[in-house]
């Protein structure tokens, strides 16, 4: 289970990324269509989560990443392998 603060820290990068308040951003929007992120936005996020926490994440795997949900699961199948 990803932890609360771990979870926070995420929607953290999400609200800096999207300039969405974290309190609006919930588990089923998606990247594209709910919050406008376009590709590069994508691929900024994933490299602050690699950052932020220290994670080896695989382009394939990040690029198949289409929503909030994703997000949190890929960093906490990634912390559980840490």
């Amino acid at each position: 289970m990803l932890s609360p603060a771990h979870q926070t820290r995420i929607l953290g990068i999400l609200t800096d990324l999207t300039a969405i308040p974290s309190a609006e951003i919930q588990p089923g929007d998606r990247l594209s269509e709910d919050l406008g992120m376009d590709s590069v936005t994508r691929m900024e996020l994933v490299s602050m989560l690699a950052e932020q926490f220290d994670l080896d994440i695989e382009l394939e795997e990040a690029v198949a990443v289409e929503d909030v949900r994703g997000i949190l699961a890929l960093a906490e199948a990634r912390l559980g392998h840490g």
